[in-house]
Order: structure tokens, then C-alpha cells, then sequence
């Protein structure tokens, strides 16, 4: 499974690891590494913001940037909704300038839209991203399950690579364990708040502050396995945690190169739906989106 990395800034040098990075085109007018790219058109920064772009501005500044993917500029919707029509127009304009560059988004749509994306998107090309996994709804709803039944549906539909937005740490790349790619920025935050992530386990606090974040604090037994594992898989910077910058690195580097082990019942159902047949999946995507709504 590929993993490429968000990067907001140059603040963090996680280019240096040389792994395929991901980059915001609202937020960069050049890139300065040699890395394998992809560009996110900034959708969902849009409509939170109220931003207005035009898709002309998006092709000058995809073309500045000259990556490897682009995402299409689409319009992210509620989970179990429809799509926007502009999401399929906006496409055909960008795969007309760039090919099979652009990588069509399928969010946590309702059944009817998923076969109806899938249909459209497979008549251009092989590699689709699946979009949406933690937007605030799902978070509000309480309902993890039901980004992860979509996914299963339209993993079983497409017969392509799927790549997933914002399911990079270990843990999500158990729960999104057949996925072709995956991205992610959480390296970053969690070095905001102060945690660093414990080999196989997950994040830990490490701040000076009060926890504030529901998570627990490292102990001595945690750090332990943290330095030794950074020792064994030669990390190639100093080992700071008392700044968010270098845990955020040490966050990187050990989202990288480790895998999450710890039993967990989401990761169970994700597995088990796996094996479920395209009609008993589309049951369960109906159940749920029917109490997400209520």
C-alpha cells in the first residue's frame, strides 16, 4: 500500500524521507523537491470557507504545478446524500487538459449514487479516491461504520485502484486494509497537540500541558519501545520531543515504517465485510445511512 504524505508547508522536512508527498494547490505556487506529487484541488477548504474558484484558475495552477495526480475539483456532500452534478462536469473539463492525471472523488454518497460515479468514472480511467471518511457529520453521527460499509461497497464495485483520503496512520491502513493508496497529514496534528505515535499501539501524549485530547500519557515503558524502535529503523534526525516540529517528524517516520497491532472492533468489521457478498453490503450501507439520517 502506498502511503503519501500531506504536506502543508516547508516546516517539516518530511520530503527528505522521500516518499510520494500530497500538497493543497490553494496553498502552494511551486514545488521544490523531486518527489512523486499529487495535488488535492482544496474541495472541501472551498465550500467550508465559502471560497469561490473558478476551474480555469484550477488548470493554471495544476499546470504550475506540474505533479504526478491531481485530484478533480468536486464538491464534497452529507454521507447518504447525492453528489453535485458540477463534481462530474468539473471532471470532464480537468481529464480534458490532463488525462488520466486527474483522479476522480467518490464520497460516503447513498447506493443509488455510488453505482452511478463508478459507471461514469470507469468509462475514463483506472484509479479512483474515495473521499469523505472523516468529515464532521460521520464524527457527529458517531457512526465510523458507515464511511467504512461505503468504502467496502465501492471497493466491490470498481475494479480498479482506489486511493483513500486521509487513512494514512497505521490504524486507518488496517481499517482501509485493501486499499491501493492512502494519504494523510495526521502526522503533523498529532505533533500539534503534543503526541507522538507509539510503535503499534498509536498516539501518546508527550506535551507539558494538561491532556486535553482524550489521549493517555506516554509511559516510561511506551517511550522505551519509541526510542529503541527509532534506533533499530535508523531514524535520521535528533530525537526531540519537547518541540512539535521534531515529533512531528518522529510521527512520520514511525507512521512509515510501522504497522498498528492492536486488536480493535472496527478493524474486525472491516475485514468481515470483506467477504460479504455486493447485495448483503449494500443491505448494510442501506441500514445505516437510514439511522444517519433518522
Amino acid at each position: 500500500m502506498k502511503i503519501i504524505l500531506g504536506i502543508p508547508d516547508l516546516k517539516i522536512p518530511v520530503w527528505t524521507f522521500k516518499q510520494p508527498l500530497m500538497v493543497n494547490q490553494l496553498n502552494w505556487n511551486n514545488l521544490s523537491w523531486e518527489n512523486e506529487t499529487w495535488v488535492d484541488s482544496g474541495g472541501y477548504q472551498i465550500m467550508v470557507k465559502g471560497i469561490k474558484v473558478e476551474i480555469e484558475k484550477v488548470v493554471e495552477k495544476y499546470k504550475i504545478l506540474d505533479a504526478t495526480q491531481y485530484m478533480s475539483l468536486d464538491i464534497p456532500s452529507n454521507p447518504c446524500h447525492k453528489p453535485s452534478e458540477l463534481n462530474y462536469k468539473y471532471f470532464e473539463y480537468l481529464y480534458g487538459v490532463f488525462d488520466k492525471k486527474i483522479v476522480p472523488v467518490i464520497h460516503a454518497y447513498d447506493v443509488e449514487s455510488i453505482k452511478k460515479s463508478i459507471d461514469f468514472y470507469s468509462k475514463y480511467t483506472d484509479l479512483v479516491a474515495f473521499g469523505g471518511i472523516i468529515p464532521p457529520t460521520l464524527n457527529k453521527s458517531g457512526n465510523k461504520k458507515l464511511a467504512v460499509t461505503i468504502y467496502h461497497l465501492v471497493r466491490k464495485l470498481w475494479k480498479g485502484k482506489i486511493h483513500v483520503l486521509g487513512a494514512g496512520s497505521p490504524f486507518m491502513r488496517k481499517v482501509y486494509f485493501n486499499a491501493n493508496s492512502v494519504d494523510t497529514s495526521t502526522y503533523r496534528i498529532k505533533g500539534i497537540h503534543g503526541m507522538v505515535i507509539i510503535p503499534g499501539k498509536g498516539e501518546r501524549y508527550v506535551g507539558e500541558r494538561k491532556i486535553v485530547w482524550g489521549t493517555r500519557r506516554a509511559s516510561e515503558e511506551e517511550l522505551e519501545t519509541l526510542l529503541s524502535f527509532l534506533d533499530r529503523t535508523n531514524y535520521p534526525f535528533p530525537i526531540r520531543l519537547d518541540n512539535w516540529v521534531d515529533r512531528s517528524l518522529i510521527n512520520a517516520w514511525v507512521l512509515l515504517n510501522s504497522e498498528y497491532e492492536i486488536n480493535n472492533p472496527l478493524i474486525e468489521y472491516s475485514k468481515k465485510l470483506d467477504s460479504f457478498p455486493e447485495d448483503e453490503i449494500e443491505e448494510e450501507v442501506n441500514e445505516l445511512c437510514m439511522r444517519a439520517t433518522i
